[in-house]
């Protein structure tokens, strides 16, 4: 009898192949699923970072908010809610302005003669701290304004109050043409007496896209405008910021808008911020999610900051100083 050959039936080569297929596709899947994480890890932890800088240094400024002029002065801007590009939840993002003095002293402003609205002159010599050009606060007990600032055409000047000795001298700034004022005090500078001078900011947060269509938050200290020699004052604080959200909190609760100050009531104690970020890196990444702007690994991070002035002001308004 011959001998009889072996081998393997239909039935279990398709069993055996479909056994390896299964185990080579959850290997696959194993196996993508790490080159993913490995490339979502870093872009996590770098959105995550961009995103807690971006916010630290909103909180700041918005702390520092009202520093250097009167209690019920409009130290957030109106009428930016919104006013920033489509953001990620479909709205468009806001814009916020924060008006604030630096850490400079300030300087006692001698009574305006002639120059009303064009220069001013303080009792103190300029120091260090003033480096001019730059915004300056003028203000007195119950109003202010603030406004680009630079030398006298020679740099220096010995203009000095009438009052002052002899052997004193005090500092001069003039104000640029062509550069109009960011605050405008009630009745406007001309004719109008400061009391004091202070170095100021006009600092503006904004959601931009740039070149690569890539979503960044940029921060202004002058207001957006451009510095003295028509430069750009826009500075990239983070990138893939895609939305910026601001609400603010006064006596009748939260609005999108701070309102007109005039009082306690509608001073506002605190702002919230809410940021959203996405990884900025290209390609297909496990945790994408879908949003007006696309689909990427997001994040959010919100914050509420109160201004130190308007908590100061409440407190004395609480008797509490």
């Amino acid at each position: 009898m011959a001998g009889r050959q072996k081998g393997f039936s239909l039935i279990e080569l398709v069993v055996a192949m479909t056994v390896t297929l299964i185990i080579t596709g959850a290997v696959f899947q194993l196996v993508t699923a790490g080159k993913s994480a490995f490339r979502r890890e870093p872009e996590l932890s770098d959105r995550q970072q961009n995103i807690r800088v971006a916010m630290d240094r909103i909180s700041e400024d918005v702390f520092r908010a009202g520093y250097g002029v009167p209690e019920f002065a409009q130290v957030f801007s109106n009428n930016l809610n919104g006013a920033g590009p489509l953001g990620s939840s479909g709205a468009n993002s806001d814009i916020v302005e924060i008006f604030m003095a630096s850490e400079c002293p300030p300087l006692s402003v001698c009574p305006v003669t002639g120059q009303a609205g064009k220069s001013v002159t303080t009792r103190e010599t300029l120091s260090s701290c003033y480096q001019l050009p730059a915004l300056v606060i003028l203000g007195d007990n119950e109003t202010w304004g603030l406004r680009w600032a630079e030398k006298p055409g020679a740099g220096t000047s010995s203009t000095k109050c009438d009052d002052m000795p002899a052997n004193e001298k005090g500092g001069h700034v003039v104000f640029p043409p062509g550069k109009d004022p960011l605050v405008n005090p009630t009745s406007g500078f001309g004719g109008w007496q400061p009391t004091y001078m202070l170095i100021g900011q006009a600092v503006r947060y904004r959601i931009n896209v740039d070149a690569e269509g890539v979503h960044n938050l940029e921060r202004s200290a002058f207001g957006g405008q451009t510095d003295a020699d028509g430069n750009p004052t826009w500075e990239t604080i983070a990138r893939g910021v895609e939305d910026l959200q601001v609400r603010y909190e006064n006596a009748a609760g939260w609005s999108d808008t701070p309102g007109v100050i005039s009082n306690t009531n509608s001073l506002i104690r605190r702002v919230r911020v809410t940021l959203s970020a996405r990884t900025t890196g290209g390609g297909q990444l496990q945790g994408e999610t879908t949003s007006a702007l696309g689909n990427a690994v997001r994040g959010q991070l919100t914050s509420e900051i109160a201004p130190r002035a308007a908590a100061a002001t409440l407190g004395i308004a609480r008797g509490e100083f």
